[in-house]
């Protein structure tokens, strides 16, 4: 054999084992990718199935009686994040504190565990032999209150049970014969009037022997509101052998120390639903606020209605910061849109009779686009009107806070909405000083002055219509808004205008 056979040999071999290690390492790289591939095709898998909603009818043992609710009542078929994530923990077996916001659905997160505890497993006849009260809801607010009882009720549509209401601002015999007369399997109310009824309420107190579940919405509010002493004094009239579930959009020191601390277990559940990553309705919404005297206010308010987009396209709220101004530019705009416009101008505050505040405020969530509402902070937070896009809020709120929830009326769920804050030029500090981290942006009314001259002057006439004394309480209750302000008051009053209208 020649050396060149032997070299060629080689040579051959050489080839042949590259090619071996190179169609090899092919075969590698081609597995790694379709492994790869596969493994970035199974977290987009799971990724998608973690951000699809699950359905109300893939929780298993819920009572029928429930799911057929659900789907005939409320017609839902996919769950909110709030519920899924109590819904799935079925049947709940510690207390609970669920972190979640409003206008997440945190009504059927709480009230179908509720259910659950109560009655799973039982049928209409075996439910109908229980007696007395399964389940309290304290609320902080009477409109959050009966907005909860409105759930309940529908929720157990087809259920022997009977909701009841006990709120301030209706009658507490008439809320005493409905007792005496009806089961009542679900209360709902606010802290004062539930303690009244439990300490003087003798049959009442009786039926609260069997409560099973407690439940403490908007915790934060009740804190806040002042409501300490009530939830205490609450929770030594009932059973302590119960389960509780506490409902917050935040959890704070104070909310542990003065809420949890008294009326959760030791062991109870942290459950957070809100997403850290997730924007809030005060930095998604869009916020400007204007500047200009009292006397100009309603005219620039006029102008803004006139011709915002979120105004003509949906509802408004308008905030006002005493309940006679609140019937004061209720009338005024009244008069300023004419009959025939009228019936969609609605005002609501604690003036009104529980039953006509009810009434106003089904009226309105059903109301059409272009709709206002002139409220006082009867409205601010908890209660859902849909197809709100614009809150409109005059002078300085009360708090930050109070501005958050307030703004809060709008761009719930995901839906867009607007805010904007109207001030005199004295309360501008409050933008500087208390929401300096939030998106408003100052708009110029120098550039509307020419409309806003001209709705002045009807402005002036509408309000010249009004009785004397009607003007004259919102002045009153003007001064008081002033001396809150804690400034130069003869500066400010001098700013009213309205009273030399006539």
């Amino acid at each position: 054999m020649t050396v060149f056979s032997t070299f060629g040999k080689q040579r051959t071999l050489t080839s042949a084992i590259y090619q071996y290690r190179a169609a090899k390492s092919a075969f590698h790289t081609s597995v790694k990718a379709a492994t790869a591939t596969a493994d970035v095709a199974e977290v987009i898998d799971a990724a998608i199935a973690q951000d699809t909603p699950k359905n109300f009818d893939d929780i298993k043992h819920l009572n029928p009686l429930t799911q057929q609710a659900l789907d005939k009542v409320f017609k839902y078929k996919a769950m909110s994040k709030v519920q899924e994530a109590v819904l799935e923990r079925l049947p709940l077996e510690r207390d609970m504190f669920v972190k979640a916001k409003t206008g997440t659905g945190k009504t059927l997160a709480f009230l179908i565990p509720a259910l659950e505890s109560s009655f799973g497993g039982q049928d209409f006849k075996d439910i109908k032999k229980s007696v007395g009260t399964s389940i309290l809801i304290v609320s902080p607010t009477r409109e959050l209150a009966q907005q909860i009882a409105e759930e309940a009720r529908k929720l157990t549509k087809f259920y022997p049970c009977k909701v009841h209401c006990l709120v301030g601002g209706e009658p507490k015999r008439q809320q005493m014969r409905n007792l005496d007369r009806d089961r009542a399997d679900i209360v709902v109310g606010t802290p004062g009037r539930l303690i009244d009824m439990l300490r003087s309420v003798r049959h009442f107190k009786r039926s609260c022997e069997s409560i099973q579940t407690l439940i403490l919405d908007e915790a934060d509010q009740l804190l806040d509101m002042g409501f300490k002493d009530e939830i205490q004094d609450i929770l030594r009239e009932i059973p302590e052998k119960r389960q509780t579930l506490l409902f917050s959009a935040t959890l704070t020191p104070q909310i542990r120390q003065n809420i949890v601390q008294f009326a959760l277990s030791e062991d109870h559940e942290v459950l957070d639903t809100v997403d850290p990553n997730e924007i809030n309705t005060n930095l998604q919404v869009r916020q400007d606020y204007y500047v200009a005297p009292f006397a100009d206010q309603a005219a620039v308010i006029s102008n803004i209605i006139a011709n915002r987009d979120a105004a003509l396209e949906g509802k408004t709220m308008i905030f006002l910061p005493t309940t006679r101004m609140t019937e004061m530019y209720a009338e005024v705009f009244r008069e300023l849109l004419g009959p025939k416009r009228a019936k969609d101008i609605y005002e609501l505050h604690s003036k009104k009779t529980q039953s006509k505040r009810n009434r106003i405020s089904e009226l309105f969530r059903s109301a059409r686009p272009g709709s206002v509402l002139f409220t006082s902070d009867v409205s601010a937070r908890g209660v859902d009107y849909p197809g709100v896009k614009l809150v409109i809020q005059v002078g300085v709120p009360s708090s930050r806070e109070q501005y958050i929830h307030r703004l809060g009326r709008t761009g719930r769920a995901g839906k867009e909405g607007e805010g904007i804050i109207v001030l005199a030029p004295f309360e501008e500090a409050f933008v500087r000083n208390e929401v300096a981290d939030l998106p408003l942006v100052k708009q110029d009314t120098k550039s509307m002055l020419a409309d806003v001259d001209d709705a002045r002057e009807i402005i002036h006439e509408a309000a010249a219509k009004l009785p004397e004394s009607f003007i004259n309480d919102a002045y009153m209750s003007f001064l008081g808004y002033c001396k809150f302000l804690e400034n130069n008051m003869v500066v400010i009053v001098n700013q009213f205008g309205w009273t030399r209208y006539s």
